[in-house]
């Protein structure tokens, strides 16, 4: 750019509107504690909301094969197609928030995907409920994709990890509460499947209603933006913008940093690249969890439609135990061994709960798959199931907090990829599930899972001992970039 251009450029921003200080109210690590509090329960639900309805339409698989003739193959493709949604959503979701601010992409996607639940809920043919089922899942995962940045928004660095902690036991609960509310549904002689979705179809429409009068946005550069408008309306002086006003990327730019760079990390960090494998095998082995429960405790027990599901209960409150264990470890420990004597912040201090997460989910699993079988009271496979949850929830939150720390300035396409290589794992695994639970059994089943988790167990113990060396290498070629 010549010197005349550049003139031109600072011409005509030369009325750039910022915030008032360091202790600006309108800032939202300035709001009170009760609404930043609220703001962060709302964002929660809507994810609860979201997720549950990945995992919901499940339940109903019984009489959906029935009234279309289909195998239980293409049935479950009503839960795969949903979390394939999820692959595209993860890529799309993220950067628009970036750009338009956290809650209109938010509030948008889950209120379209509502729309989409519509389809399965009244359609009475199979590739309108599959194509419904599709989409709904691609802008469902609007809340999953934002709630991070409306947690970096709201809450400083030394707050965060507490707000995380708990905002992410309710979204990665979500999925298992679908299969609860889902059996209550299925159990009643009054409801069929398609009430599975009604119910998704009027949390989402209603929450999305009451949220776009009382919920806030949190991006400060859209902050920025909506008082910059109000002082044009109110002055008539259209040079007045914002920093971000200035900020124009081309189609090739966004090529690069929303669609190559994801990927091109993926492929070239081992960080990101070994603990998205690791969380995406977890996260598979959820959903394949939803299939096994209904053998071990409805064909296996002989309990009824509405209880077969319900001992997914044991793995939120081990989600819950965990959430709390982590607030504890963030108060005690991590905030009092997080710097060296120098003040440099250490990623790696992230992973000891992580450790402890990796080594209780083989336990678990191989808990559960010893005692799972009717001649063993049900109480033995259930309290497995709480040590099952509370590892896989250690597991990602901590996951999470490491990678988001060593990618900071790409932690939106680090992030990314890691949810879209989730789902592709989400997508997949149910599509097998059933098959290897009859094959070979719950316990077998089971144990197999336990046996590939042990083997993972050394991935967050590898970078404790060598994350700072691994990082030294993966900063120096991300620069390239």
């Amino acid at each position: 750019m010549g010197a005349a251009e550049a003139t031109d450029v600072e011409s005509e921003y030369s009325s750039l509107v910022d915030f008032e200080g360091p202790d600006d109210p309108s800032h939202p690590f300035n709001w009170s504690l009760p609404r930043r509090v609220w703001t962060t329960a709302v964002v929660a639900v809507l994810n609860l909301i979201g997720t549950a309805a990945s995992s919901i339409f499940e339940t109903g698989n019984g009489q959906f094969m029935k009234e279309f003739g289909i195998s239980h193959e293409v049935a479950v493709l009503g839960t795969s197609l949903f979390l394939a949604g999820y692959i595209l959503g993860f890529l799309t979701f993220g950067p628009l928030s970036e750009r338009f601010g956290r809650k209109w992409p938010l509030l948008c996607g889950l209120a379209v995907s509502s729309l989409f639940d519509l389809m399965p809920a009244l359609g009475h043919s199979l590739p309108a409920i599959l194509i419904g089922r599709f989409f709904g899942g691609l802008f469902g995962v609007a809340p999953v994709a934002v709630f991070g940045g409306v947690l970096s928004d709201c809450w400083p660095t030394a707050q965060r990890g507490i707000a995380m902690a708990l905002t992410v036991s309710l979204v990665f609960s979500g999925p298992t509460w679908g299969p609860v509310f889902g059996g209550f549904i299925m159990g009643s002689s009054a409801l069929d499947w398609r009430w599975n979705m009604w119910v998704v179809i009027i949390a989402g429409l209603s929450a999305t209603a009451l949220c776009v009068v009382v919920f806030p946005e949190t991006y400060p550069p859209a902050i920025l933006r909506r008082k910059a408008r109000r002082l044009r309306k109110k002055t008539g002086d259209e040079s007045i913008r914002t920093a971000s006003d200035k900020e124009g990327l081309s189609l090739q730019e966004i090529t690069r940093v929303y669609l190559i760079r994801p990927f091109w990390l993926f492929t070239t960090q081992p960080i990101l690249a070994l603990l998205t494998l690791y969380q995406s095998f977890v996260y598979g082995v959820l959903f394949l969890f939803y299939q096994t429960y209904p053998v071990a405790f409805g064909t296996n027990r002989g309990w009824a439609t509405s209880l077969e599901y319900l001992p997914l209960l044991a793995i939120i409150v081990g989600i819950f135990v965990a959430a709390i264990g982590i607030v504890i470890h963030n108060q005690l420990y991590f905030r009092h061994h997080c710097h060296t004597p120098d003040g440099v912040f250490i990623p790696e201090s992230r992973l000891p709960p992580m450790i402890v997460g990796g080594i209780l989910v083989p336990i678990g699993m191989f808990w559960f798959a010893w005692t799972a079988t009717p001649a063993v009271a049900w109480a033995s496979p259930i309290c497995a199931s709480v040590v099952i949850g509370a590892g896989m929830y250690l597991l990602f939150i901590q996951g999470f907090n490491y990678i988001v720390d060593c990618y900071t300035t790409m932690a939106n396409s680090a992030m990314g990829v890691n949810g879209s290589m989730r789902s592709i794992f989400g997508t997949v695994f149910p599509l097998f599930a059933t098959q290897m639970v009859h094959a070979l059994g719950v316990a077998r089943t089971t144990t197999i899972l336990g046996a590939l988790s042990a083997a993972l167990v050394p991935v967050p113990i590898c970078f404790w001992y060598w994350g700072d060396r691994i990082r030294a290498w993966s900063s120096a070629k991300v620069a390239t970039f």
